[in-house]
C-alpha cells in the first residue's frame, strides 16, 4: 500500500490531469473568438476532409482540426461532406459545422425563379435582380453559354454568384440532355447543330405540331443550300447555314422538335397575324399567303 503522501500527489495529478484535458476539449470545441459570423463559405466539390478541415481552422470557422475531424467521423460523414455555400449566423461548435456540412445544411434564403424557354443570357440576367447582390450580371452576360443554360423553375440562393448560377443552369442541361445524347449521336449532326437549331425553333413557333413541321423545313433549306431566313435571326437572310451559336435557350420540346422533325412537303412557313401558321410549297404560294394573312 503506498504512503498516504504519495496516494494524494497521485490524486492531485490525476485532478490536474483531468482539468488539462478538460480545458483541451472545452477550448477544441469552442467556436473561435474570431468566428466570422454573418458570413459565407464555400466548401468545394471533392475536398478531402483533412483540406476540409484546415480550411475551416483558416477561416476561423473553427479552432481544433483534430475535433472537427473526429466529430465527422463519428456521425459517419467523411466521406459523405457536402459542397455548397453554408450561411454562418452566429458561432457553432465543430459538431454542428461537422453535422451541418454532412446533411447539406446550408441555412441560406432561397428565391423560386422560373426561366421560361427561349429565354437569352440577357433576359435571364434581368431575372437576378437586388435580391441577388453577389450576381455580377455583366459577368453573366459576358460569359454564360447561350443555349446551354436550361430553361426550367430553380430554387436560386440569395448569394447565388453569376458563376454558381452557370453551373447550376449549365449541370441541368447536361441531366436533361443525357437521356437523348444516343439519338443526337445517331442524327449525323452534333450537339451544337441541334441546340442551334432548336433555339431558332423555340424563337418561331409555340405548338409542338409546328415546332415539328418547322424543323422539317430549316433541316430542308440546309441541305438545298437555301438560306434559313428566319425572323428570330436576321442574318439567316444574309448567308446559307446555321448561325455560329444558339440565339436563346431551348426547351426539350424544340430539342426533340430539331431531332424529330415531321417530314413535309413544305419549303415556306409564315405566322398570320391572326397567330396560325401557314404552309407553303412553292415561293409564289407563299407569296400569296403572306398578302392575305399578313397586313404589315
Amino acid at each position: 500500500m503506498p504512503p498516504p503522501t504519495l496516494a494524494i500527489e497521485k490524486r492531485i495529478y490525476l485532478f490536474l490531469l483531468g482539468i488539462v484535458v478538460f480545458v483541451f476539449i472545452v477550448w477544441g470545441v469552442a467556436p473561435p473568438a474570431s468566428y466570422p459570423s454573418g458570413s459565407i463559405i464555400d466548401i468545394p466539390e471533392g475536398l478531402g476532409l483533412d483540406a476540409l478541415s484546415q480550411k475551416l481552422e483558416r477561416e476561423n470557422v473553427i479552432r481544433s482540426p483534430f475535433w472537427f475531424r473526429a466529430a465527422a467521423i463519428m456521425l459517419g460523414g467523411e466521406r459523405g461532406m457536402k459542397a455548397g455555400e453554408y450561411y454562418l449566423s452566429r458561432p457553432q461548435n465543430p459538431f454542428t459545422i461537422a453535422w451541418r456540412i454532412l446533411n447539406g445544411k446550408y441555412q441560406i434564403e432561397t428565391v423560386k425563379l422560373t426561366i421560361p424557354e427561349g429565354f437569352d443570357v440577357k433576359a435571364i440576367s434581368n431575372l437576378f435582380d437586388r435580391r441577388f447582390p453577389y450576381f455580377d450580371n455583366e459577368l453573366f452576360i459576358r460569359v454564360a453559354p447561350e443555349g446551354y443554360l436550361f430553361p426550367d423553375t430553380y430554387f436560386v440562393p440569395v448569394t447565388a454568384t453569376a458563376s454558381s448560377t452557370i453551373r447550376l443552369l449549365r449541370d441541368n442541361f447536361i441531366r436533361k440532355i443525357f437521356p437523348v445524347m444516343p439519338e443526337v449521336e445517331s442524327s449525323g449532326k452534333s450537339l451544337e447543330e441541334i441546340i442551334i437549331m432548336a433555339s431558332l425553333i423555340e424563337a418561331e413557333v409555340k405548338t409542338q405540331a409546328d415546332r415539328e413541321m418547322v424543323s422539317d423545313i430549316l433541316w430542308k433549306r440546309l441541305k438545298i443550300g437555301m438560306p434559313l431566313q428566319v425572323d428570330s435571326e436576321m442574318g439567316t437572310y444574309e448567308w446559307n447555314g446555321l448561325p455560329e451559336r444558339p440565339i436563346n435557350n431551348p426547351g426539350l420540346e424544340s430539342i426533340s422538335a430539331a431531332l424529330y422533325p415531321t417530314t413535309t412537303p413544305y419549303l415556306y412557313f409564315l405566322t398570320g397575324d391572326d397567330g396560325n401558321m401557314y404552309y407553303s410549297r412553292t415561293f409564289d404560294e407563299h407569296v400569296v399567303k403572306k398578302q392575305k394573312y399578313i397586313s404589315r
